[in-house]
């Protein structure tokens, strides 16, 4: 496992350069790959300069989100024929790592009726992806859903179900939803190390999670709500190796500058890193 940054998850929209020099004040190893300026970078100059850039910080490629909306027909067939183009791109970088969430709820479709829908955009996904491997996240958290008709898939054992037969396709394990999902360690053990393609840390403001908001958590183990040693350690044990990456959807972050924000964050997950190592 490695320490990864995704800028945007600490509210910084920097050039991809900028990034990554801020990737090494945070004391981070790798940072997630932005799939517009990627391809315009590409475009000017090439794929080595791309990588290039990434060996001079001594970083690795975290992952990269989908660039398909999948809740609307129109932006997924054009973003189908985006993700073709990028996944080429993705492949010659070394960037297999892809990510997306899923809405745990529906105001049109039943419970069953929407989970074959979902496989059928999950097989046209995987059927373009190839050698690179997605990870599903499914959203743990009450709040999230409640106002809606129909719940849907909110908890590992849930969307290991959605993404079974897909050899590409597997989780995304954020340490917030497994929280307010109510999962547990033994459910993480459970997992195959090849399901788990990328990880979420956060902490949460309190312990009631019918009353949390998905929108306002904390940064990585800044108040001990969520048992993210117990959570890491596990994860690890499954061999897992993949980026483990901060989103702590915090308005106190976001506003700060950026050289203090990733020193703030970098330095909670450096804590954990050690907790987790020793």
């Amino acid at each position: 496992m490695f320490k990864n940054l995704a800028p945007g998850a600490l509210g910084i929209n920097k050039s991809l350069r900028e990034c990554l020099r801020l990737a090494t004040i945070g004391e981070f190893e790798g940072m997630d790959l932005p799939v517009d300026e990627t391809i315009e970078l590409v475009e000017k100059y090439s794929v080595d300069y791309v990588k290039g850039m990434y060996s001079s910080f001594n970083l690795k490629v975290g992952g990269w989100g989908l660039p398909i909306d999948i809740y609307s027909e129109e932006n997924f067939k054009k973003g189908i024929e985006k993700l073709k183009k990028f996944v080429k791109i993705a492949s010659e970088i070394e960037a297999e790592r892809i990510y997306t969430w899923i809405k745990p709820y529906s105001d049109e479709m039943e419970y069953n009726e929407n989970f074959k829908w979902h496989r059928k955009i999950i097989k046209k996904i995987t059927e373009v992806i190839g050698g690179c491997k997605i990870g599903f996240e499914f959203i743990g958290t009450p709040s999230f859903r409640k106002d809606h008709k129909y719940p849907f898939v909110h908890t590992i054992e849930q969307m290991l179900d959605l993404v079974s037969d897909f050899e590409n396709a597997g989780i995304l394990l954020d340490s917030w939803h497994w929280f307010t999902s109510g999962g547990s360690l033994e459910d993480i053990k459970k997992l195959d190390k090849n399901k788990i393609i990328y990880v979420h840390i956060n902490d949460a403001p309190f312990s009631d999670i019918e009353k949390l908001v998905d929108t306002e958590r904390n940064i990585p183990g800044e108040t001990g709500i969520i048992d993210l040693t117990s959570f890491l350690k596990t994860i690890k044990e499954t061999g897992y190796d993949g980026p483990v990456t901060p989103e702590p959807f915090n308005r106190r972050v976001n506003e700060l500058p950026d050289e203090i924000a990733v020193r703030l964050v970098g330095g909670y997950t450096t804590k954990l890193w050690e907790n987790i190592f020793k």
